[in-house]
């Protein structure tokens, strides 16, 4: 379930002088309130929506919302309000930075992976783990055991996994046995055609 609404939040007080209530009708000054509403999922702010002014007579104590008041006071209200440099806040829209951020982050690290990969399959080393397809929906691995000149033998795992996300799972040393020779040429060739899809050096 995600959990997403409308917040306000105080972001401005001030005074609006010499005006005449509306509701004591006396000349008397009121006290205004800026409140910013904006759009919340899981209460962290996304974006802004609107905001609200509200006035309270310094005499009565009537409370108003600005938009209720005559036109003289509400002209008055702007005017202060701009003089305050009254702003939406930043943080308002922390959501959409989160989400930025994590964006970038996923992009950098996905070319950093992308140019390790690159870098791992033309200088194999003993110990890389290669991330390979196997049966039809199923991902293994296959792990270096040597490299040779123009050779790289590696060790098969024995274990499958639907999810690769859980390849680190079966990635055990008790699951190879069985160890195969393949020419560099081969191994390039998985790579370019997506059989490896992913290389770990620990």
């Amino acid at each position: 379930m995600i959990f997403y609404g409308t917040r306000a939040k105080n972001i401005h007080n001030g005074q609006i002088k010499n005006v005449k209530c509306p509701n004591c009708e006396n000349e008397t000054s009121m006290t205004y309130s800026v409140f910013g509403k904006y759009a919340h999922v899981y209460w962290i702010p996304f974006f802004p929506i609107r905001k609200i002014g509200v006035a309270e007579c310094n005499t009565c104590k009537r409370t108003f919302e600005v938009k209720e008041l005559p036109e003289a006071i509400q002209n008055k209200y702007e005017n202060e309000k701009e003089k305050a440099g009254v702003k939406t806040p930043v943080w308002f829209f922390s959501g959409v930075f989160i989400i930025a951020a994590l964006t970038l982050m996923g992009m950098y690290f996905s070319y950093q992976n992308d140019t390790d990969n690159a870098e791992f399959i033309v200088n194999p080393t003993k110990g890389d783990v290669y991330h390979v397809n196997g049966d039809a929906g199923y991902y293994s691995t296959l792990k270096i055991e040597k490299v040779t000149q123009d050779s790289i033998y590696v060790f098969v795992n024995q274990l499958q996994t639907n999810k690769k996300s859980d390849l680190d799972n079966i990635d055990k040393e008790e699951n190879y046995i069985d160890v195969y020779g393949f020419t560099k040429q081969d191994i390039q060739r998985m790579f370019d055609e997506k059989e490896i899809f992913d290389i770990e050096r620990k």
